[in-house]
């Protein structure tokens, strides 16, 4: 799974995340429009689901592919739902939920070939 994680692909989306955070931080002394700000969150979100879509076929165990895949499913949808209390309370879960799992995941051993 590690091995994943290391690749150019999640380098790409670190580095599209990078780029929105400093265009979110930008917004700050900037005063972006209400539609850019909008905008930048569909993005945001949109990264952030499309990141854990893409991890869940990193992990071999099936119940965290299914949580993977939902909340990161849910973070994408969640920018065409119309606005409610609920839709940021789950989408707020739907962030948190994986960075927890991903604590208490045990990494992976890296097998060392005889000599």
């Amino acid at each position: 799974m590690k091995k994943f994680f290391k690749s150019r692909s999640a380098q790409v989306f670190r580095g599209l995340l990078i780029v929105v955070l400093f265009a979110k931080l930008s917004n700050w002394f900037l005063d972006f429009t209400d539609e850019t700000n909008q905008l930048l969150n569909m993005i945001m979100f949109s990264l952030i689901g499309l990141a854990y879509l893409s991890y869940s076929w990193a992990f071999d165990r099936f119940f965290l592919k299914v949580i993977f895949f939902i909340c990161g499913g849910y973070l994408i949808l969640m920018n065409f739902l119309p606005d409610s209390a609920w839709k940021s309370s789950i989408g707020i879960i739907s962030i948190v939920i994986p960075i927890i799992i991903g604590r208490f995941i045990p990494e992976e051993k890296q097998e060392v070939p005889n000599p």
